[in-house]
């Protein structure tokens, strides 16, 4: 997810991936940071100090990214794109891990009747 994250985030505001998590202060690269931390938190399985560990600061920073950029993504047209392109990604990826693994539950020899269950609640879900 991190490397999803930095590819796709770094690739919008035209920094290098390899650099995003240094200690500078352009305003390219924190608008990447910003947005890679908030990405990062539409997963629910990562805690805020999970996704500092991923970048390289703490819980605090990781809650300052977010709120910087959900008030950016307001007023700012480029924070606007970035999260409608953040967001697409995600409805995608969920997509993606769905279809896995209704075709995982399909294509095994015996579906159990808890993989019948499972199945019809992961199509609610979508």
């Amino acid at each position: 997810r991190l490397n999803r994250a930095k590819n796709l985030c770094c690739g919008f505001w035209g920094v290098d991936p390899n650099i995003v998590f240094t200690k500078t202060r352009d305003s390219n690269i924190m608008n990447a940071k910003h947005s890679i931390r908030y990405m990062l938190s539409l997963d629910v399985k990562l805690t805020l100090a999970d996704i500092g560990g991923l970048t390289d600061c703490d819980h605090s920073n990781v809650i300052h990214s977010k709120k910087t950029f959900s008030n950016l993504a307001d007023t700012s047209v480029d924070f606007a794109a970035m999260n409608r392109v953040i967001l697409v990604d995600d409805i995608n990826n969920k997509q993606d891990v769905l279809r896995t693994t209704v075709s995982n539950i399909i294509l095994s020899e015996s579906t159990p009747l808890n993989q019948v269950d499972l199945i019809c609640e992961l199509v609610k879900r979508s």
